[in-house]
């Protein structure tokens, strides 16, 4: 009789002190520093989008070869240059004289000679050399737009992959808060139990080494966290990235799948092969004759203030290579060579492509059946955690027992965050495949026309 009563008081006693574990279990394991709202994925993203010093980057190579664009297409008008020019010659000597001329009597000389002027020089495109480089300079420039697409698509796979391995680690220490509760209020009872006789001290020392390790495991998560945080700050160019961070609650609702969409990447491969094809083009019209007009005007005034002399000349120039050295062929060999890479470059994307898209198609599949199976594992650990915490308050179960389904628990519940997370990496990974940012940014940020949006 005395024995039920007992156990009757134990009962009570541990029903009234649940309530209390939070406040018990705060205070044991001090929780970081939170905001007033969580940290949203998109807001990372578009942080990622306008600040991350890969992305500007990028952007700032695409406008350096806009302007080779203007550059190369600048040679079609010509050049126009204004000089002055003194001149002193230990003999006088006639304004801008070639050869002497038939009749001098009319022209000053002079050994002092100041004079200033225009040259001009317009090439006559009539071999198309120009108009090559020039495509070759624009197919360089589409292909620079879109790898700075590619690079901001990576930069945001990047930082959404970093952010899903935060809610990973949410999802993890909040399973261990919760073991570490259960395990801390198990050792409240083992501590009453030990005092009425009715748990073994062996039980409550096993309960203390489990807690030990629970809380060495919420320090390895900490450390983990902050080397993640470390990392995304770096990405999104900030100085640090506190805030708060919530666990994946639910996992993508469909399979992104259009085989028509073309991303960045494949589309830089493809400009880079026609920027070869315009360099292999320039290389061999650089051995047709080369036509060009040039001249210019010049007023020359003799002893700085003598009579001036206005003269100008028109030539128009054809020019014919003849010889170089083997400079013009090892030129042609040199852009067919980089063709070439070009062509082997553009197959092996397309190769890499496919097999990229059945890969995280695969992965997408296999992420959201690992989620499925690791739900219906937390339904069993649940269920086993709280029958053996119903007979270790009896006494009538081990320690070993409890700590093993607390720990099976914790597992559980950290395996279905970590599927959950998985699940939006493969689904981030896939429409990255298809030339798509992650689908958290479609609703907050405007998707570049760059990019393909797939349609679920």
């Amino acid at each position: 009789m005395k024995t039920t009563s007992v156990l009757h008081l134990l009962i009570a006693l541990t029903w009234l002190t649940g309530p209390a574990l939070p406040a018990a279990m705060a205070q044991s394991v001090p929780a970081p520093a939170m905001s007033a709202a969580a940290a949203d994925l998109a807001q990372v993203l578009q942080t990622i989008a306008t600040r991350s010093p890969d992305v500007l980057a990028a952007q700032a190579a695409q406008r350096q070869t806009q302007a080779q664009v203007g550059q190369a297409r600048a040679a079609w008008f010509g050049k126009l240059d204004a000089y002055a020019l003194s001149q002193h010659f230990n003999d006088p000597r006639l304004v801008r004289p070639i050869t002497e001329p038939p009749n001098v009597a009319l022209y000053p000389f002079a050994s002092n000679q100041f004079g200033y002027g225009l040259d001009f020089q317009l090439p006559i495109d009539v071999s198309r050399q120009i108009a090559a480089e020039v495509d070759a300079a624009r197919s360089r420039a589409s292909g620079a737009q879109w790898s700075a697409e590619d690079v901001r698509l990576r930069a945001l796979l990047q930082g959404a992959t970093l952010y899903r391995n935060l809610q990973a680690l949410a999802g993890q220490r909040a399973a261990l808060d919760k073991q570490l509760g259960a395990l801390q209020t198990s050792e409240r009872v083992a501590r009453t139990g030990l005092k009425v006789g009715n748990i073994a001290r062996l039980n409550l020392l096993r309960v203390q080494a489990a807690v030990a390790e629970v809380q060495a495991s919420i320090a390895n998560v900490q450390g983990q966290e902050r080397r993640l945080r470390a990392q995304l700050a770096a990405l999104m160019g900030v100085v640090d990235f506190s805030a708060p961070i919530e666990p994946p609650v639910a996992g993508p609702d469909a399979l992104p799948a259009d085989p028509n969409t073309v991303p960045p990447s494949m589309q830089a491969a493809q400009s880079a092969v026609l920027s070869s094809q315009a360099k292999v083009t320039a290389a061999q019209r650089a051995q047709y004759p080369q036509l060009a007009v040039n001249g210019g005007w010049n007023h020359n005034a003799i002893q700085w203030d003598s009579r001036a002399v206005d003269t100008w000349q028109v030539n128009l120039v054809v020019r014919l290579n003849l010889w170089s050295g083997g400079a013009q062929r090892s030129a042609i060999d040199a852009a067919q060579a980089a063709q070439n890479e070009a062509h082997q470059r553009l197959q092996g994307a397309q190769d890499s492509l496919r097999a990229t898209r059945e890969g995280a198609a695969a992965q997408w599949h296999a992420q959201d059946q690992a989620c499925r199976a690791a739900q219906s594992g937390l339904l069993s650990a649940e269920e086993s955690a709280r029958i053996e915490q119903d007979r270790f308050r009896i006494g009538l179960g081990s320690a070993t027992d409890l700590i093993d389904a607390e720990a099976a628990l914790a597992r559980a519940r950290a395996s279905v965050a970590g599927a959950l997370s998985g699940w939006w990496q493969a689904d981030d990974a896939l429409r990255y495949a298809y030339g798509e940012a992650p689908l958290a940014l479609r609703s907050a940020l405007q998707i570049s026309p760059l990019s393909h949006p797939l349609q679920p």
